[in-house]
């Protein structure tokens, strides 16, 4: 191991016990614990929070002191791995799961303490942070097997991602930027920052090697089809445009092209199927479920401020969002009204084009 937190890592696993576990458990609070408070909402909001609750905590977020994060918290019934304390009341009860399965009634439990503590003016959460293992059955509808708190999932991979662009955040203290690289570089070196492939996995990794041609077909159709629109549409072919692109960083099948603009460059059009896209797209109440997507993006300085700018212009279903170093403003669609027929998908995304043409034009003309 290289990285800091590999070097200090020495313990050694023990019969119904994971060092690991019990070691990022304290990495992870120490390092959410240095932050500020605003920087420590975002971090909450994008690894702690549900989507049903990202309007009510954008809103509460302002009017909160600080946050904390306190770990092995003693209960009743045992101790909850992370909870996390908005001022002096606890807001989410989070159980760190790597590989081992979830103990018995464990998170119903944790949700009834965070029920009967939490304020009685704000949600109770409980929250699963996990990394292969699954869910207890029942835990994502909530009811009795969550003890009625509101239920949550999320992926120590999302954590890997948020560390790698906080390493990377102009504003943060140089000593949270240098322990979030290197914790990031840690959960990479325990091989956190993803998950192996299943059966799943390979059957559609062979699946896409036979049908390669006839995906190019599909999504080339459609890139063709942006090429013949008029306007900012109108734009010569550059080599960084793609047709089809699977970027498995960021769980895009995806294409885009370019646009025109008089003053800004850096404008794109995009287009494709987004897997989990509230893992990947960020400020904004992002769908969780699979989806089709098209969306105008900037991914230089100057276009970027230009989007930030007029965020607040389009009207549903558009929103604004960031993803990586780029922002864009996107609309989502449910895969599964695409893949019903899935050789109508290029018709359809190339019809939903046409729809929105007019309306892009207009907003990339209006850009400063």
């Amino acid at each position: 191991m290289y990285s800091l937190y590999g070097k200090l890592f020495r313990y050694r696993e023990r019969q119904q016990r994971s060092p690991l576990e019990d070691y990022v458990t304290e990495c992870l609070a120490d390092l959410f614990n240095r932050l500020e408070a605003p920087a420590q909402a975002r971090f909450a909001a994008r690894t702690f929070m549900p989507l049903s609750l990202h309007t009510w905590f954008e809103e509460r977020a302002s009017t909160i002191t600080s946050f904390r994060m306190e770990t092995q918290h003693p209960i009743p019934s045992g101790r909850i791995d992370l909870v996390l304390y908005a001022d002096t009341k606890p807001l989410v009860a989070i159980e760190n799961k790597i590989g081992a399965p979830v103990v018995d009634d464990q998170l119903a439990m944790y949700g009834r303490w965070i029920r009967a503590s939490a304020a009685p003016d704000q949600p109770a959460v409980v929250c699963l942070l996990s990394h292969l293992t699954s869910p207890p059955d029942g835990f994502k509808g909530g009811g009795e097997s969550s003890g009625r708190a509101v239920p949550h999932i999320t992926k120590w991979q999302t954590v890997y991602r948020l560390l790698r662009e906080m390493a990377e955040t102009e504003g943060l203290e140089a000593d949270v930027k240098v322990l979030a690289r290197e914790l990031a570089t840690f959960l990479g070196e325990s091989k956190m920052s993803g998950e192996y492939a299943g059966r799943d996995e390979f059957a559609g990794a062979l699946v896409y090697l036979r049908a390669g041609s006839r995906m190019d077909h599909t999504f080339s159709s459609v890139y063709s089809h942006i090429k013949s629109l008029e306007g900012c549409f109108k734009k010569a072919e550059s080599i960084r445009e793609y047709s089809l692109k699977f970027d498995t960083e960021f769980k895009l099948i995806w294409g885009w092209a370019y646009l025109t603009h008089p003053a800004l460059t850096g404008l794109f059009f995009g287009y494709g199927i987004t897997l989990e896209p509230n893992t990947i797209f960020r400020q904004a109440a992002i769908p969780d479920a699979d989806s089709v997507f098209i969306c105008l993006g900037a991914e230089d300085r100057r276009s970027i401020q230009a989007v930030r700018a007029a965020k607040d212009t389009p009207q549903k279903p558009w929103m604004f969002a960031e993803i990586s170093d780029w922002v864009t403003v996107v609309s989502f669609k449910p895969l599964h009204t695409f893949l019903a027929d899935p050789e109508a998908f290029a018709p359809k995304m190339i019809a939903w084009i046409d729809e929105v043409a007019v309306d892009v034009d207009d907003f990339v003309a209006k850009l400063k």
